[in-house]
């Protein structure tokens, strides 16, 4: 496992989001608020030198100009789009927006296409693409209503890159005690279920997700593996009763991870406080990388 890179005001460590594509690893991210910045490098270890270029700076007065959250860069049909959570800086505001360039270059200049919801057009962060026997999936952590109690993960098909073709379904809520640690589960200080990402590892189709308060040591990563045939129906997916990755000798706080397969192996990229932090504060988050390893359905992170 290995340090990516530290926060840095030009480009956050917070949720790591990387992709390799065409032979390059690319990660995007916010920076100063309301801006979003990609970084591209032949290699993993060339990220943590790679020159920032900022790709969209929010058009001020908008629904969409403010906290710029955890955004994700997905290639669809070999065009590139940002998928990005945005408000006007009243976080009961925040919803998914959908940023787009119209060509197969992740560093070129992006624009704002609008929002991605479905009909309740609850609060929502952390949407992310998954593609599974020929149907595109939309999942993302939201509320049920209108109060800040909790995060739950939603997933809904996708009609094309900007749109949702059915309604939202709820499949994981925070129900065991790891989940819910570092809150209370009243307004303002919700449980945690976010930062949802798909993987296909031997043919099944598995999400991670982090579990516990981010702004605590006890973040982690968890894994739920579809078992049925619909994945729009929560029945059929398993969610693992542990999580797959926690504090170990060298960070703690692990969570919101992407994944990248290599010719060879799956990396896992997350953030994280070193162990020996004693103050955890978001700008002492650094991006990090481990090897994740699938052994019979169970996982660790090396």
């Amino acid at each position: 496992m290995n340090k990516l890179f530290d926060f840095k005001d030009d480009f956050s460590s917070r949720d790591p989001d990387v992709i390799r594509y065409d032979g390059k690893f690319y990660a995007c991210a916010a920076s100063a608020g309301n801006s979003i910045s990609v970084i591209c490098a032949d290699t993993v270890e060339g990220l943590a030198n790679a020159t920032p270029k900022k790709v969209y700076v929010a058009e001020q007065g908008t629904p969409y100009s403010k906290e710029l959250w955890a955004p994700e860069l997905h290639i669809i049909d070999g065009k590139c789009y940002i998928y990005v959570a945005c408000d006007d800086g009243n976080n009961h505001n925040h919803r998914m927006y959908v940023l787009e360039n119209g060509c197969a270059d992740p560093m070129a200049s992006y624009t704002m296409h609008g929002k991605i919801a479905d009909e309740t057009d609850k609060w929502a962060i952390d949407g992310t693409v998954i593609e599974w026997e020929g149907e595109r999936y939309f999942v993302w952590s939201g509320w049920e209503g209108e109060r800040n109690v909790a995060q739950n993960l939603y997933i809904a098909k996708m009609k094309d890159p900007y749109t949702l073709s059915s309604p939202r379904h709820l499949i994981s809520v925070p129900e065991y005690d790891w989940e819910k640690l570092g809150a209370n589960g009243e307004d303002e200080d919700p449980f945690i279920n976010e930062g949802p990402y798909g993987l296909v590892i031997d043919g099944e189709l598995y999400i991670t997700y982090s579990g516990a308060g981010s702004w605590c040591e006890h973040y982690c990563i968890a894994a739920m593996k579809l078992v049925g045939k619909d994945p729009l129906d929560r029945e059929a997916w398993h969610k693992l009763p542990e999580p797959i990755f926690t504090a170990n000798d060298m960070v703690k706080g692990a969570g919101h991870c992407s994944i990248v397969r290599t010719e060879d192996e799956n990396l896992l990229f997350f953030h994280a406080w070193e162990k020996e932090e004693t103050v955890i504060e978001w700008n002492r988050v650094a991006a990090w990388c481990g090897k994740l390893v699938s052994d019979d359905g169970t996982f660790s992170i090396i």
